[in-house]
């Protein structure tokens, strides 16, 4: 269930991460530029899909934390960082220029100054953004990476997992929020039943969330109502 690291294969202007919520948590599809370049035949972009489970959560815990993810997404921390400083060292310089301070010393402090500026800017935007509490930032840091990719043998844990996965994600809008809580639990089980080679546990977790989603597809949809009628 790993994938390729794509991290070489792009710069970082090539990249677009966009997050959406799942079942699991969210995932984040990352769009980059083909490093080949216009290859007929290729594709002129790659589309990396990571599905991040997040386990121990009250769905409004889960909530921030995607709101917490979709912010660091969407605010790009180290390209403010780089324009922070590099337009603090820039005018340090035309300052230092026309108060005729010597060339080795300004660039000293040019230099200094532009980092200072950097960080500093990286950290209020690190501060800007949605607070977690304790709990909430213990669950990001416990959370799992999944990356799809078809190279697991069909009879394979890793397989069975991926699989039951799918057939959650089928019926996730008939969830609600205890049942959507158990199958991200379950997950948790099957992920750490297969580090362990434990495939006995394998077959018992994903058997649970495959008879969770048989039930939750029986489970009849509340009726629409009309709008027109009174």
């Amino acid at each position: 269930m790993n994938g390729h690291d794509r991290s070489t294969d792009r710069t970082h202007d090539d990249c677009r991460d966009e997050i959406r919520p799942t079942v699991w948590g969210y995932s984040t599809w990352t769009t980059a530029r083909c490093a080949q370049g216009g290859v007929a035949g290729s594709p002129g972009r790659i589309v990396q899909r990571t599905d991040v489970l997040v386990p121990g959560l009250t769905p409004r815990e889960l909530d921030r934390v995607r709101r917490h993810a979709e912010w660091h997404a969407s605010v790009d921390g180290v390209r403010l960082g780089l324009v922070a400083g590099t337009l603090t060292a820039l005018a340090v310089l035309g300052v230092g220029a026309a108060q005729g301070q010597s060339p080795a010393t300004l660039v000293v402090v040019a230099a200094t100054l532009g980092v200072a500026a950097a960080l500093l800017a990286r950290g209020l935007l690190h501060v800007a953004g949605p607070r977690l509490s304790r709990a909430e930032r213990r669950a990001l840091r416990d959370a799992v990476e999944i990356r799809r990719v078809r190279v697991a043998p069909p009879t394979s844990a890793g397989m069975r997992v991926l699989v039951s996965m799918s057939a959650v994600e089928s019926i996730s809008g008939r969830l609600d929020d205890r049942e959507a809580a158990i199958a991200r639990e379950l997950l948790w089980v099957a992920l750490d039943a297969v580090r362990r080679d434990d495939v006995a546990a394998v077959d018992e977790a994903t058997g649970a969330m495959l008879r969770l989603t048989v039930r939750a597809a029986r489970t009849p949809l509340p009726p629409v109502r009309d709008e027109h009628l009174g």
